[in-house]
C-alpha cells in the first residue's frame, strides 16, 4: 500500500471511491433516492480535480491503482480535521483506510500539530474503525447534523 499526495491526474480515481463508498457504505442510511441521485460523470470529476488543486489531498495506491482517499484542513491552531476518508468498496478490508491515517498522523505530528480530528455518523459504519486507530469520542460536542438529517459525532486523537 502506498499513500501519497493527490494530483488533479487522481480525480476520477477519487471520485469513483467517493462514489462507490457512498453507494455501499450509507445504504440503510441515506434514502435511496438521494444515493440514486449522486453525480459520477465529466462534470463532477472536473469540479473534484479543481477541488484537489485547491485543497489537501491524499490518495492510497493498491497494486499502482488508486483504491481511496483522505482529505485534511484546519479548524483551529495545532489541529488536523480529517474532512472525507473513503475506500472503493471493492477494496476496504485491505488495510488502505488505516495507512491513509496513519501516514496523516505521521507527517502531521512532525510538522508540530497536536491533534487529528473528523466526524463520523452516530452509530455509522465507521464507527469501529476510527476506534481501533485510537480515535475516541469529542467529550462536551453535541452531535451535529449532516446529509438527510443524520446526526454525526466528532472523534479525535492526540498526536
Amino acid at each position: 500500500m502506498k499513500i501519497r499526495q493527490a494530483t488533479q491526474l487522481d480525480a476520477k480515481a477519487v471520485k469513483s471511491a467517493h462514489y462507490h463508498a457512498y453507494q455501499v457504505n450509507y445504504k440503510g442510511y441515506l434514502p435511496d433516492d438521494y444515493l440514486s441521485k449522486m453525480p459520477f460523470d465529466e462534470d463532477i470529476i472536473s469540479r473534484t480535480a479543481n477541488y484537489i488543486q485547491e485543497h489537501e489531498y491524499y490518495v492510497a495506491e493498491y497494486n499502482n491503482q488508486v483504491i481511496g482517499f483522505a482529505s485534511c484542513e484546519y479548524p483551529a491552531d495545532k489541529t488536523v480535521e480529517i474532512m472525507a476518508l473513503y475506500i472503493h468498496p471493492d477494496f476496504q478490508k485491505l488495510g488502505a483506510g488505516s495507512a491513509l491515517i496513519k501516514e496523516i498522523c505521521r507527517l502531521k505530528k512532525e510538522t508540530g500539530y497536536k491533534k487529528i480530528v473528523l466526524w463520523t455518523l452516530q452509530n455509522g459504519p465507521s464507527l469501529g474503525f476510527y476506534q481501533k486507530q485510537g480515535f475516541t469520542q469529542t467529550t462536551g460536542i453535541s452531535a451535529k447534523f449532516w446529509k438527510c438529517n443524520l446526526p454525526i459525532i466528532q472523534f479525535e486523537k492526540e498526536l
